[in-house]
Order: structure tokens, then C-alpha cells, then sequence
């Protein structure tokens, strides 16, 4: 249901209390406001947000009661810290966050199901702006991961993405159905950082704006563990094929070129200090990769010469064939690579 962006003016927001029975008015104001939407913990009723109404009066009477109150309550800390006012005004806020945290939960859920993102993200902003404000940033932040993280590890899961371990990998390698493990990887691999991640990553720099550390930080903690995950699995496989065949260097090969494609996009998207661990283990494993495939080479081209020497070079044409017909344009940037595949071309092969 489309619902109009709620503003708030700064001016409003931040008009003093002048007198103590403006302070006593303005919590009781706000304290009627907040308690018609207090949630009751033992209600069964379906919860209905404030920001999903077409009227978006009572969401912004709402959040400027909590505005007002936050105001007296820093004047009252500072004044009067043993007006009976003060715990008045401490019980109304608990009562306001417990809302405004349900109603961060409500959105996330609505963001995740309807993707309505201008109209989902103001609200979300509004609501992370003013929990932040009122001293309840490790509320929020709490709320976020919870509800975020298992969005990201839903949808890696849904594109294919396991718990990846060595024993599984190890297991894998030698399963006839390889090519299709590795196919499933690289599919979701692409989808994952041009979409899974990126869209987190849009979702944060909005919803967090003004808070560039706590954006850093939700970021983190609803991306990290899927995305150290993902680049698992390209890790095991190095690790575990240290001696390769022919077939297990397309894979690696494969591996490093979808790596390699997306690096831009991995570097923007991981390069903050907080998350940069899944740069480096991307980095690593891009490093891994094209080692273990040069080291093939190397030796594939030793046992070459070696075989070519015997004059039964003939035979190896068809052997090879593929390997340089498909990675030639491959590993072009590498420049020892290109000339070994030169040398192993099957028409120069044929000539020895």
C-alpha cells in the first residue's frame, strides 16, 4: 500500500521547553500519543504499523512525541534529575522504542516480500534516525542484523550456496557431478554480488545515511558470514587439488575468470576495513587459483617437450586440443601462459 514519505522539520523538532509546565504538558502530551500505540506483549491481535496507514498523521505525531519527549527528558537529566516527570518520561520512551522497534522489524519484513523501497527506506531512515537520536543504536543495529542476515543467508541458500567444508569438497571432486557443483557456483557467484550483496549494500547507505560508521557496521554484520562462505568454495578446491588433471584445471580456471570478472564490484562492495577480510580472502583466492593453473602449465609443458622428443607428438593433439582452444583467450593476460598454450597448440604440435 503506497503511503507518503513522512518529514519532520528540524525546526519543530529542536523548539525548546521553556517553563516547567510546558515540560509537564509536552510529556503528557506525548505520553497519550505513545501509549495509544503501546504494543501489549500478551495481545494476539495482528499488528498494525503506523507507517502502512494511508494517513500518515498518527506516524508523524508519533515520532514528534518522541522528539518532544527526548527533549524533556535531556532538559530534565540536566535540571531536575529527581522530577517525578523524568521516570514518567523514561517509561513513556521504553514504551515508544519497544514500538519503533517492531515497526524496523515490520518494514525489513515488507522491504524483503514487496521490495517498495522508496517507500519502505524513508520510513526505515526515519525510524533508525530517531531510535539513534534517543540513545537506542544498539537496539537498532541488533534488529537490523537479526532480520537482514537471515535475508542474505536465505537467498545464498536459494541460489545453491552450502556450508561449505573440507570434507564435503574433498567428497565433491571425486563425485561425477563436479562439473554441475561448480556450474551451481558460479551461477549463484554472479547473482550474489551483482544482486544479493549490492542490494544490501544500497539498503544500508540509505536506511543509514547520516551514521556512516553504523552503516559500515550493519553492513558487516548481515554480509560477512555468507561472503566469507561463498569464496569458500573456490578456496577448498585449491587446497584439495594441489595436483591437478586436465578437468580440474578448467574448473580452476573457470573459478578464477568468474573472480576476476567481478573484482570491481567485490572491491567496491568489501573494501571498508569492518568487511575487507572477505576482500582479501577473494584476493587470496584469486592468487591460489592462478597459481595452481600456471604450475600446471609449466609442467604440462616440460612433459611436452619431454614426450615430443620421442616423436609421438601426433598423439597428443586431440589431448590438448581443448585446453587450448577454450583458455587461450582466458589466460591472454598473463603472458607466460600465452606462450605456453602457443606452443601446446595443436597445429604446432603437429609439426614436432
Amino acid at each position: 500500500m503506497a503511503i507518503t514519505t513522512i518529514t519532520i522539520t528540524s525546526t519543530t523538532m529542536s523548539s525548546p521547553c521553556s517553563s516547567d509546565s510546558m515540560m509537564e504538558d509536552n510529556i503528557q502530551r506525548a505520553e497519550k500519543i505513545i501509549h495509544k500505540w503501546k504494543i501489549d506483549s500478551d495481545s494476539h491481535s495482528t499488528f498494525v504499523s503506523i507507517f502502512h496507514k494511508n494517513n500518515t498523521t498518527e506516524a508523524t505525531l508519533f515520532l514528534y512525541s518522541v522528539s518532544t519527549l527526548q527533549r524533556a527528558m535531556h532538559f530534565l537529566s540536566s535540571n531536575d534529575k529527581k522530577s517525578s516527570n523524568l521516570s514518567i518520561a523514561q517509561r513513556s520512551m521504553q514504551i515508544a522504542m519497544k514500538r519503533l522497534e517492531k515497526e524496523f522489524h515490520q518494514l525489513l519484513l515488507d522491504y524483503i516480500h514487496h521490495r517498495q523501497h522508496l517507500i519502505s527506506i524513508s520510513n526505515l531512515r526515519l525510524i533508525a534516525e530517531t531510535m539513534i537520536h534517543c540513545g537506542y543504536a544498539k537496539e537498532c543495529i541488533s534488529i537490523y542484523k537479526i532480520t537482514r542476515k537471515s535475508t542474505i543467508d536465505e537467498a545464498l541458500s536459494h541460489l545453491g550456496i552450502q556450508q561449505y567444508k573440507h570434507s564435503h569438497i574433498k567428497k565433491m571432486i571425486t563425485a561425477p557431478d563436479l562439473q554441475n557443483h561448480v556450474k551451481i557456483w558460479l551461477n549463484a557467484f554472479q547473482i550474489a554480488i551483482k544482486t544479493v550483496f549490492r542490494e544490501e549494500k544500497f539498503l544500508c547507505d540509505h536506511v543509514f545515511s547520516s551514521y556512516p560508521a553504523i552503516r559500515n557496521l550493519c553492513f558487516t554484520n548481515s554480509t560477512k558470514e555468507g561472503a566469507l562462505n561463498l569464496f569458500t568454495f573456490p578456496d577448498l578446491i585449491v587446497a584439495i587439488c594441489k595436483r591437478l588433471k586436465s578437468d580440474m584445471l578448467f574448473v580452476k580456471m573457470d573459478l578464477h575468470n568468474s573472480i576476476s570478472d567481478q573484482w570491481p564490484e567485490i572491491d567496491s562492495l568489501f573494501s571498508h576495513e569492518s568487511i575487507s577480510s572477505v576482500k582479501l580472502q577473494a584476493e587470496s583466492c584469486l592468487h591460489k587459483l592462478g597459481d595452481s593453473v600456471r604450475t600446471f602449465l609449466t609442467e604440462l609443458d616440460e612433459q611436452m617437450r619431454g614426450k615430443m622428443k620421442k616423436s609421438i607428438a601426433n598423439n597428443l593433439v586431440p589431448e590438448y586440443e581443448e585446453l587450448y582452444v577454450k583458455h587461450l583467450v582466458m589466460l591472454s593476460e598473463d603472458e607466460r601462459c600465452v606462450k605456453m598454450l602457443m606452443r601446446l597448440s595443436p597445429e604446432k604440435t603437429a609439426k614436432y
